[in-house]
């Protein structure tokens, strides 16, 4: 019977290997993307650290600290032992690789008093993906900042969802940037919140502002898989104008089997919007709180006060993601 060991890529994900295995035949069964093209050592794409552990290579033994462990070929290593090795460029499972890009910006068109949508366009000969609710980042004037893709991955486009009020200066200089250029830098995708098969559970959406840019992908990712559960979406803002693209969940309603949503306004009353705080009017509507999968969209505090409440009302804390969870964790 074979040994098997097991394998840590870049001191976060780990699989087991057989030792009669190369580390990348294991990995890649295994759902990570290594980058390799010729599968015995020429090319040298899979070349990386072996941190600690060893292997064999080419009836050469190879030790961690060694001189030569610095350029072992994971496309021709096979462990003598568990192992840790740091690659470039390496996938886990479910991810996608990460693009510094530039960016044409084709189009800005404002949405409502202090939300704008900015169109960009990735640069033809080069595949970027991203899965529906991820993120991306511009990087302007050595600085990066965050903003969510508000379209699933079908083409070329980018869509983000910009609010820039009288509060939000740093937005203000970002607008008057991309206003000013013709064109971009950017680095995506990043964040693993995301909708990319079809769940096997209802889905429930809760966002606030322009916390409704990652709910739009995802809402359109599940119209392209056709998705049967039930999907219900409750959206908050302060006043009627705050919702911005007001009829598109409308228009949802008609592409998706089961789809309803709810609009809450939390500063004045208004017959067609529920009144209060977005996620009371979800925990008014849960019946079930052990059955649906939750996205929320917002700021940090909205989402981890939304979270505490799901929690407090039965909902397990595995079924609720938010981006906000792993880059603004709780000390």
């Amino acid at each position: 019977m074979p040994d098997i060991f097991t394998i840590t890529v870049n001191g976060r994900e780990r699989f087991s290997c057989h030792d009669d295995q190369t580390i990348i035949e294991a990995g890649q069964q295994a759902g990570f993307g290594f980058p390799v093209a010729c599968r015995n050592g020429v090319c040298e794409r899979c070349m990386g650290t072996l941190q600690s552990g060893h292997v064999q290579q080419r009836n050469h033994t190879i030790h961690a600290g060694d001189a030569d462990s610095i350029q072992v070929l994971y496309c021709i290593a096979q462990p003598l032992s568990d192992c840790e090795i740091d690659v470039p460029e390496v996938t886990a499972p479910g991810e996608l690789p990460s693009h510094e890009v530039h960016c044409q910006i084709q189009q800005i068109e404002a949405l409502n008093h202090d939300v704008s949508r900015v169109w960009l366009q990735l640069p033809a000969g080069k595949r970027v993906q991203w899965h529906a609710g991820q993120y991306m980042m511009l990087n302007l004037n050595g600085e990066s900042f965050p903003f969510s893709i508000a379209n699933h991955c079908d083409g070329r486009r980018l869509e983000l969802h910009i609010r820039h009020g009288d509060d939000n200066s740093a937005a203000q200089d970002i607008m008057a940037h991309l206003t000013s250029a013709s064109t971009v830098s950017a680095t995506l995708p990043a964040g693993m919140r995301f909708i990319d098969s079809a769940p096997e559970q209802p889905v429930w959406f809760i966002c606030g502002s322009t916390g409704f840019a990652p709910v739009k992908a995802m809402v359109e990712r599940l119209i392209a898989l056709d998705f049967d559960h039930p999907v219900r979406l409750f959206w908050g803002a302060r006043t009627p104008e705050d919702l911005y693209l007001p009829t598109l969940p409308s228009q949802w309603k008609m592409a998706l089997k089961d789809f309803d949503f709810t609009t809450a306004l939390s500063d004045i009353r208004h017959p067609d919007h529920a009144e209060g705080l977005v996620h009371e009017a979800a925990l008014a509507a849960l019946n079930e709180p052990e059955l649906p999968l939750f996205y929320l969209g917002g700021s940090p505090p909205m989402a981890w006060a939304v979270f505490d409440a799901l929690v407090e009302e039965g909902v397990p804390a595995g079924n609720i993601h938010c981006d906000v969870f792993d880059y603004a964790p709780r000390e």
